[in-house]
């Protein structure tokens, strides 16, 4: 009798100890799960949804555009995933139906510069086919794992380790399913990240040096305001080998201009018969005129910083710095190809300022080497 119940204890403490066994480890296992689930970083995220878009927008209306942003998505996301603001700047995440894309493409081409807008779109079928292959082999396998169990003594070795792998294996189909539930709930919809910033007081983020190697030839005509006799010509023209750098664009200018009608006498030493042009430009785009993205008729304004050097008939060349402002337009803009029209006012540095400068008309033409 006592050995009889003897033996019952031990069986019913054998299935006490499997019993907290496997409620631990399914605790455990819905501890790791949950978290990683609802922590999932950006790319789980993104990866889940049929599109992914990217937007960096600057603003010079920075409180408008940002209530008019808060507002969109507060009517048309079906989820918002981050908000984050500064007085300077706008970051959010939120997932959006495809419809509506357009409707957030026409609001933020209001606001100001679109220095970003990437939509990516992926087909979901082989990742949707992928995930039912493997919730229908691991299916199979929990099968087969309980089949084994039931074979096996209740407070051996084996059954423990069996219980675990049934527990590991019941885990992993939670977490298949409800990423196919994630995927089905995300379907026709667009993971949107956002960032808007003010210009003016934020004018250099996601500012980016784009160098460029695009040599070039530029023709110049140089009227001056009040030629000195003996000293300077109405008009000088000249060509220059015009090398742009950057995109930006910024260039370097080195040519030779010479008199168009000579007013001067072969004993004039002091006229200046040519100017040697050695110059560094940089040329800015307007916030509301494209801003140099067009393929025509882009406007900028320029400046130039250098001098030339002032050959003269009878004595010693003199270099002279000169300072440009100006104005121009890029006629035609291509990605390998730049035409553009410019007139800036030339200003000698010098004592004879008076008689040489005077308003500079140039042309040119650069491409991509």
């Amino acid at each position: 009798m006592n050995a009889q119940f003897l033996a019952s204890a031990d069986r019913s403490s054998a299935w006490l100890t499997k019993l907290i066994f496997w409620m631990g480890t399914t605790v455990l296992a819905l501890l790791l799960a949950g978290p990683a689930a609802a922590q999932a970083s950006f790319a789980d995220r993104a990866a889940s949804y049929e599109a992914q878009k990217t937007m960096t927008i600057s603003t010079i209306r920075f409180p408008e555009t940002k209530a008019a942003t808060l507002n969109f998505i507060r009517r048309r996301a079906t989820q918002l995933q981050k908000q984050e603001e500064t007085p300077e700047q706008l970051v959010a995440e939120f997932s959006l139906p495809l419809s509506a894309v357009p409707a957030l493409d026409s609001l933020v081409g209001t606001f100001g510069y679109v220095q970003e807008n990437n939509l990516n779109r992926r087909n979901q079928e082989p990742r949707l086919e992928e995930q039912k292959s493997e919730v229908r082999a691991d299916s199979l396998r929990l099968v087969r794992l309980q089949e084994k169990l039931l074979l096996a003594e209740p407070s051996s070795a084996k059954a423990l380790e069996l219980q675990t792998q049934i527990d590991a294996n019941e885990a992993a189909l939670r977490r298949q399913r409800l990423d196919r539930s994630r995927y089905a709930q995300h379907e026709g919809h667009a993971y949107v990240t956002l960032r808007l910033f003010d210009e003016v007081s934020f004018p250099v983020a996601n500012r980016k040096v784009n160098f460029v190697n695009m040599p070039g030839v530029e023709f110049g005509y140089l009227f001056v305001a009040n030629p000195k006799l003996g000293l300077s010509a109405a008009r000088y023209q000249g060509y220059s080998i015009k090398y742009l750098v950057t995109r930006g664009k910024s260039y370097f200018n080195l040519g030779i201009y010479k008199p168009v009608s000579p007013r001067a006498e072969p004993s004039d030493s002091s006229f200046i018969n040519e100017m040697a042009v050695i110059n560094f430009g940089q040329d800015f785009y307007p916030r509301n005129f494209g801003r140099g993205k067009r393929r025509f008729c882009n406007l900028y304004t320029s400046y130039q910083l250098g001098g030339f050097i002032a050959n003269r008939q009878g004595a010693r060349s003199e270099f002279i710095p000169n300072l440009n402002l100006g104005m121009g337009v890029e006629v035609v803009k291509t990605k390998h190809v730049l035409l553009d029209l410019k007139g800036s006012y030339f200003v000698p540095l010098h004592g004879d300022s008076r008689s040489l400068r005077g308003v500079l008309a140039q042309g040119a033409f650069n491409f991509v080497f």
